[in-house]
């Protein structure tokens, strides 16, 4: 598995690859072009407990635009928008974003660092809440596929709260911890009206 260009420890401009290697905090940096060029083994851990295959991670898309990354064309607009600004800007950008599994509710704060020299950027992923989903009071729903499966045969998942939504009533989105636990091969990510509100809109 290739976790970073060849040349990438040049781009860093007076930041340690050590540190970034060492962090216990999910890392991924971009070129100026947003290109995928780094993630650090702390990101592949993360990806491992939330069911990342082998697969994917032999494929990582280093090189790749991130926007290939994202699913859902809001998600890749706002992430893509807020990252060239950074670029632009040449100021830090802070969001927040909630990526539970299936037994704890969890929180992240998202920090992107221009690369001193306009060389990309450092986005680093610091966990803020992990609490158990009991203690949230999250209603857990079990799988029942007439009600989450779309007559082209796919569910569709919140891609940030990871609720499922229903296909007869698209306005209600499922806790449905089976399919957070294990993502069905089916599935397709979209988010959720309350996520994008909350966590996207304007």
């Amino acid at each position: 598995m290739k976790r970073y260009i060849d040349d990438f420890s040049s781009k860093l401009n007076r930041i340690s690859f050590k540190t970034l290697e060492e962090s216990k905090n999910s890392i991924y940096c971009l070129s100026e072009e947003l290109d995928l060029i780094y993630v650090n083994p702390a990101w592949v851990n993360f990806a491992k407990e939330n069911g990342a295959s082998i697969q994917f991670l032999k494929e990582l898309p280093i090189g790749k635009h991130i926007a290939n990354t994202f699913s859902g064309e809001s998600i890749k607009k706002f992430y893509t928008e807020n990252y060239l600004k950074v670029l632009k800007t040449g100021k830090p950008w802070r969001n927040e974003y909630e990526c539970s599994s299936k037994d704890e509710f969890r929180k992240f704060n998202q920090n992107t660092y221009p690369i001193k020299g306009g060389n990309g950027l450092i986005i680093i992923n610091t966990l803020t809440i992990n609490s158990s989903m009991k203690i949230i009071g999250r209603k857990a729903i079990k799988v029942v596929d007439q009600r989450y499966v779309n007559s082209d045969g796919f569910v569709t998942q919140c891609s940030n709260c990871r609720c499922t939504q229903r296909v007869n009533e698209p306005d209600i989105w499922d806790w449905v911890p089976e399919w957070v636990k294990e993502t069905p091969e089916n599935f397709s990510h979209s988010i959720c009206t309350i996520c994008f509100d909350y966590y996207w809109k304007n």
